[in-house]
């Protein structure tokens, strides 16, 4: 340890004359160890409920739809072709249309999305009333929790399907109606989607309406990955055939949570820069005081950039400990929540029943590194007026 980090820290120890000057570094590190904290948790909570809303997301939705430009003539050929790409891990043809559903005394539109009973055994996990297994029974239809409370029905209820141009006449395009049972309800937590979407067997749907495959649903084993996976299976395929990825889906929301998790970040970090305002006053007034020591150390030989150093050392000091301090105590609540999950929220509300909170360490480490950097910025005015002082006009009046 050079002897300029020796003193600073001999400093931050030694008993102070003036009491108020050790309340004001005390007031840095409580201050600087709050905004670390406070800026953890929250970018925790964000995360959480960003990561919670991507699950969800992909819950219910493929990572790559492929849609061909004039429909899917062989599924079963394509779909082999989709598989043996590499990264690709399922994939599976649907139909998507949209209808008009009519319950008791209601009726609302609806989206509904024909999948092979096999593939939509993902929906298990979100049944909240029925099975999976009720769409192998022909006219057999599962409904979203909020689409069947807003219709009035219940599991075994036989309902009304309109679909728009379903059917042809000599005068064109007529509506066609099916009468279709509910086989149960699934609830992915997603308002939107609990309360538009329809699932129906895929053989059904052609057998009923005559339509023909609309796209292939892909699952890939890396999400992140879902673009170059795209353009390869663009590629193999050849024209005629474009893909859209989960994360082009669904941009603007995940734009908009990054943005408002940097703003909240930039909100917070003004915590952390009012608390080293507190470095820059309690170094000022331990100039003051060590005005004679620092006139003893310049005439023994010790120069400018010494004197500076010392006081950069000691508000390094109170900003690495106030910023070590905050990150534990924000680190170990963020893990009590996580286990033991004492912040509960309303499952009517949000979906889920507690608070998410997950840590990034690139999140804190980069907190720690800003909170770090403000604090040896601060340092650098009171160091530049220590390392000036003139040891012949201090000297002289001692």
């Amino acid at each position: 340890m050079n002897y300029e980090t020796t003193i600073a820290l001999r400093y931050l120890r030694s008993k102070r004359k003036d009491k108020f000057i050790s309340l004001t570094t005390w007031i840095a590190i409580v201050g600087i160890a709050i905004g670390v904290m406070a800026i953890i948790l929250v970018i925790s909570v964000m995360t959480g409920f960003q990561d919670e809303i991507r699950d969800r997301i992909l819950g219910i939705n493929p990572h790559i739809v492929l849609n061909p430009d004039w429909g899917v003539k062989d599924p079963t050929q394509v779909v082999e072709r989709v598989k043996r790409i590499e990264g690709v891990a399922s994939a599976s043809p649907f139909i998507t249309f949209q209808a008009m559903a009519q319950g008791p005394g209601r009726v609302t539109g609806v989206v509904v999305k024909g999948m092979e009973p096999k593939d939509a055994r993902f929906l298990s996990r979100l049944m909240k009333a029925g099975t999976v297994d009720a769409l192998n029974t022909r006219g057999t239809i599962l409904l979203g929790k909020e689409l069947a409370r807003d219709l009035g029905l219940l599991p075994g209820d036989l309902f009304t399907l309109i679909v728009p141009f379903g059917g042809f006449s000599p005068a064109g395009a007529v509506p066609e109606t099916v009468r279709v049972r509910v086989g149960g309800m699934f609830e992915t937590g997603m308002y939107e989607i609990d309360n538009l979407l329809a699932i129906m067997s895929l053989p059904d749907v052609q057998a009923t309406l005559g339509v023909d495959v609309t796209g292939i649903e892909i699952k890939v084993k890396d999400i992140y990955a879902a673009g170059q996976i795209r353009d390869r299976i663009a590629r193999d395929l050849g024209p005629g055939y474009y893909g859209r990825t989960w994360m082009e889906q669904h941009r603007n929301l995940f734009s908009a949570l990054k943005l408002e998790k940097l703003v909240m970040f930039i909100i917070l970090a003004l915590i952390i820069l009012v608390a080293s305002f507190n470095i820059i006053s309690s170094l000022v007034m331990t100039v003051m005081e060590k005005r004679k020591d620092i006139a003893i150390l310049k005439a023994m030989g010790a120069t400018s950039r010494s004197i500076m150093r010392v006081f950069v050392a000691e508000g390094l000091t109170i900003g690495v400990f106030g910023a070590l301090l905050g990150t534990l105590v924000g680190y170990g609540l963020l893990q009590i929540q996580q286990h033991y999950q004492i912040i509960k929220l309303s499952s009517d509300v949000y979906y889920i029943n507690t608070l998410p909170m997950k840590a990034d360490h690139l999140d804190i480490f980069l907190i720690a590194s800003v909170t770090v950097l403000l604090c040896l910025l601060s340092t650098l005015y009171p160091s530049y007026k220590a390392s000036r002082i003139d040891p012949v006009e201090t000297l002289r009046y001692e």
